[in-house]
C-alpha cells in the first residue's frame, strides 16, 4: 500500500528542500522556464514572511512524511487582472502544484495531491469552483486534472503569462451539496 499524500502548511524550513525540487527537470521545465529559482523561493519566502501581502495560502505536499512536492490556492478576485486573462469567475479559486521528488513520479502522488487540495480548499471556500491553467504541453498536470474530474474548458495563451505558449484551462464546480 502506498504511503498517504498529506498537505501541511508551508514553512521557511521548508524551503531548502523546495529549492531542490524546483532544480528537477521534470519541474524546472514548467515552474522556471521563464525565470530562476532564486526568483520562484524568494517569491514563496515573501508570502511566509509577509502573509498579510498575499493572498495565496501555501502547502508542503509530503509522501508518508517526506517533503515531495508542495501546492498552492488563492481566490482568483484578489489577482484581477489574471483572473480577467483566464476567464475565471467570480468566487472561482485557483491552484498550482507540483511534485518534484523523483522517487514520487508515476505513482499517482499528483492524482492524490490535487485530491487533497481540493478538499483543502473546499474546507476553507465550500462553494467554490475552481480555474486552473497549466500549460497546455504539461500531460501530466492535465491528467492529474482529468483523473479529479476537472472538464477542459479551452486551450489558449493567457496574456498575463511570461509567455505566449497555450494555457489548458480547466474548471470543477462547488463541491456537490451534501
Amino acid at each position: 500500500m502506498e504511503p498517504p499524500v498529506t498537505l501541511r502548511p508551508l514553512q521557511l524550513a521548508d524551503l531548502g528542500r523546495v529549492d531542490q525540487l524546483l532544480r528537477e527537470p521534470q519541474v524546472a521545465r514548467w515552474w522556471t522556464s521563464d525565470t530562476t529559482a532564486e526568483r520562484e523561493l524568494e517569491r514563496f519566502r515573501r508570502r511566509l514572511v509577509e502573509p498579510a501581502e498575499t493572498a495565496t495560502r501555501m502547502y508542503a505536499v509530503e509522501l508518508g512524511g517526506t517533503l515531495v512536492g508542495w501546492c498552492q490556492w488563492y481566490r482568483w478576485q484578489d489577482y484581477p487582472s489574471e483572473a480577467a486573462a483566464v476567464g475565471a469567475g467570480r468566487g472561482e479559486v485557483g491552484a498550482d502544484y507540483a511534485v518534484g521528488d523523483p522517487g514520487a513520479i508515476a505513482r499517482g502522488v499528483g492524482t492524490r495531491m490535487v485530491a487533497a487540495l481540493v478538499s483543502e480548499i473546499w474546507r476553507h471556500e465550500p462553494l467554490a469552483g475552481l480555474l486552473v491553467a497549466p500549460q497546455a504541453a504539461n500531460t501530466a498536470s492535465r491528467r492529474v486534472l482529468e483523473k479529479n474530474g476537472f472538464l477542459l474548458v479551452e486551450v489558449r495563451p493567457v496574456s498575463t503569462e511570461p509567455h505566449n505558449r497555450p494555457m489548458a484551462i480547466y474548471r470543477l464546480g462547488p463541491p456537490p451539496a451534501s
